[in-house]
């Protein structure tokens, strides 16, 4: 969607560009106006005039008239006096560009615009270059500010149109927001199993209660596959529950594990390597935990968990990656869950 949106208004921009080049050059007329000495086109008019030939300068004298010769040579030898001075005339940087007094009116003028309108153009050129990203101008030019403060100029609506230093920001449901690298692609299985509404299907003459557990958004890397990936899971609590009523988080992370990451008798293994907590803004207490699980297969994984929770609702991020990747990948998963927060 994103795309799509980049190139229409790119394909704008073009196009309004185009419109005003064509519109400039019918106006163009095929004699230009007389140059004042010394301004821009003067001095290159002259500076190319005096290197014609002397016999071109010649022409309009009467050839059989020796008085017309001498008055030609002196008219000559004046003009060229003249020529040589305005060429080692000092133009300075800003006339060489916008002429002298009233120039720039007068060339505007031969395209058939005005000064109000070029400035008009070029200001809604620049606007619509911006909200397009044209060629990335726009995460170009956030990405100059320190740290993520240019992903927090966004508004939330945009934040995840606008890559800045390799890294866009998911807003979801107006609840939770978190970061991801600009390559990773939205899992679009989940995106539709949520669009349908489960709690809105019809079985028979009954509705579907609400899923206990649900996966709000996931993204993972090009071609990639569940080793690798980062997801945002809801949870029914209790209505007044709190993640400071499940103690300390070395506590609180040992009880998930042996719960719901890998329970008996489930083939799974799992090891607690840290756990904090932190304020996060507005958003409240952030659990955070990092731990390794291995699969009745043998492939173990790396994971990190941020958890909050909100009403009754718990909201947990989880990233992982495979334990031999994890040294490569450390940087980037540890700062999608450092992003993680309520809204």
């Amino acid at each position: 969607q994103s795309t799509r949106c980049s190139l229409k208004l790119s394909l704008l921009l073009a196009t309004l560009l185009v419109c005003d080049l064509v519109d400039a050059f019918i106006h163009v007329p095929f004699a230009p106006p007389p140059c004042p000495a010394g301004s821009r086109r003067g001095v290159l008019n002259k500076f190319r005039m005096s290197n014609e030939p002397s016999d071109a300068k010649e022409i309009v004298a009467d050839p059989f008239s020796s008085v017309s010769k001498g008055k030609s040579r002196g008219e000559t030898a004046t003009k060229d006096t003249g020529r040589e001075n305005a060429a080692q005339e000092q133009v300075d940087f800003l006339t060489y560009i916008f002429g002298k007094p009233g120039e720039l009116d007068r060339d505007l003028a031969m395209l058939g615009t005005s000064r109000r309108r070029f400035l008009t153009i070029n200001a809604a050129s620049v606007i619509v270059a911006l909200g397009a990203n044209f060629l990335g101008v726009t995460s170009y030019l956030l990405g100059l500010l320190p740290d993520s403060q240019g992903l927090d100029l966004l508004p939330a609506e945009l934040s995840g149109f606008y890559p800045v230093r390799g890294w866009k920001r998911y807003r979801g449901e107006g609840a939770f927001q978190f970061e991801v690298p600009q390559g990773w692609l939205q899992d679009q299985a989940v995106t539709f199993a949520n669009a349908a509404g489960p709690a809105d299907r019809v079985q028979g003459m009954k509705k579907r209660a609400a899923p206990m557990v649900r996966t709000a958004v996931a993204f993972g890397p090009p071609k990639g596959d569940f080793k690798e990936n980062v997801s945002v899971v809801k949870s029914r609590i209790p209505a007044g529950f709190t993640l400071s009523s499940l103690g300390e988080p070395s506590v609180a992370a040992q009880r998930l594990l042996d719960s719901a990451i890998a329970p008996a008798g489930s083939g799974k293994e799992a090891t607690l390597l840290d756990a904090t907590r932190e304020q996060r803004g507005i958003g409240g207490e952030v659990y955070q935990f990092e731990y390794v699980v291995r699969l009745g297969s043998g492939v173990r994984l790396h994971n990190i968990c941020a958890v909050a929770a909100r009403g009754d609702t718990l909201y947990s991020l989880t990233a992982l990656s495979p334990e031999e990747e994890w040294g490569d990948k450390k940087e980037s998963l540890q700062r999608m869950a450092r992003s993680f927060k309520l809204v």
